[in-house]
């Protein structure tokens, strides 16, 4: 795609004011009445969600280009200008890893932050379950990527974990999840059946005791890393509560009645979802089940290995209809109030 040449050769300085520090990563810290757990906010104008940009930043350039987010790819991240006017953007997390420029990315969303907030416009980055992994531990295995890219360009990956400096400080306090209006946005999915006030609350509580490494954060059925295959509880989607009798449709509305909200939207995984009645999520594609869940990782990075999507963002007007705008320019109606479809998909592939 030409209006995305040339953002893979540019070169960028970070100048980030970190403190040296000898401690560990369990010394991170963060003020929640200041940076809350779960944002909440109401619009009329559009709002627009984008999955796991997985450090690719010439992907996802090309995604908020095609849906007018952007007037033209940036020459180089921090040249990147809003062109959505007051509209909302959420990005759901997983910044970092796989693809090897999670830098860029992370500088590229922190200027389209700013600017669009200089135009009547918002853009909300929420944590994924790769910057919580790599708070909770910066040499893990799951995050080796970002631990390289930040020592070679002569950062201390423990200094930022601990949230010293700049970056440190952006990571650490980014949002777990955001409502706006009757949707809900989050990296991993599973709110338990709780409340925002209630989830909000679990989250500050098991950060107080371990960290970025609480379970609330990065256990196997949280909020951030719940699974959406055979890696899920009871070797099912999160949606079932480990138990395969249960039924989906009616978890999910429960879970969103008890947030206050219509729909949950998540990223985290691209691969194939299965559901009792056989309507599964293929991989690599937008995916809405009931009109509740909406699926928006399409595994866009090209540190996804075999993945055939460039990548797309999900469009919601009014709250009553959601578009897939894919980065090679097409578009299509995935849910819209009206019919509420029991399921549908998109792909977004190399091709219009």
């Amino acid at each position: 795609m030409k209006a995305r040449a040339g953002l893979k050769t540019f070169g960028i300085t970070f100048s980030l004011a970190i403190f040296c520090s000898m401690a560990s990563a369990a010394d991170a810290s963060r003020d929640w009445n200041k940076h809350p757990a779960v944002l909440q906010l109401t619009t009329n104008e559009d709002v627009f969600a984008i999955g796991d940009p997985h450090g690719d930043p010439d992907r996802l350039a090309g995604v908020l280009l095609a849906a007018g987010l952007i007037a033209a790819a940036p020459s180089a991240p921090d040249q990147v200008k809003w062109a959505g006017g007051k509209s909302v953007l959420v990005i759901v997390g997983d910044l970092i890893d796989k693809g090897g420029e999670s830098l860029e990315v992370i500088a590229l969303l922190r200027k389209l932050q700013s600017d669009a907030a200089s135009h009547g416009g918002r853009v909300i980055i929420l944590m994924g379950n790769h910057e919580a992994e790599f708070l909770a531990e910066p040499n893990g295995k799951k995050t080796k990527e970002f631990f390289t890219e930040l020592k070679t360009a002569g950062q201390n990956p423990t200094d930022v974990a601990n949230c010293n400096g700049d970056l440190g400080q952006f990571l650490c306090n980014l949002p777990i999840a955001v409502r706006v209006n009757d949707w809900f946005f989050s990296h991993g999915g599973n709110t338990k059946n709780r409340t925002i006030a209630e989830l909000s609350a679990a989250i500050e509580a098991g950060f107080s005791q371990d960290g970025f490494a609480s379970t609330e954060l990065i256990g196997d059925d949280s909020i951030l890393e719940a699974r959406l295959n055979k890696n899920g509880p009871g070797g099912l989607p999160w949606f079932y509560n480990g138990n395969s009798a249960t039924d989906p449709q009616r978890l999910l509305a429960k879970y969103a009645k008890k947030l206050g909200v219509r729909h949950l939207v998540q990223g985290h995984q691209p691969g194939k979802v299965k559901f009792p009645d056989g309507r599964n999520r293929e991989e690599g594609s937008f995916f809405q089940r009931y009109g509740l869940l909406f699926l928006i990782d399409s595994g866009m990075s090209s540190g996804i290995e075999d993945s055939e999507s460039t990548g797309g963002a999900l469009r919601i007007r009014n709250g009553k209809k959601a578009t897939i705008i894919c980065a090679n320019g097409t578009q299509k109606m995935l849910w819209d109030k009206k019919t509420n479809s029991d399921h549908r998909t998109k792909d977004c592939g190399d091709k219009p």
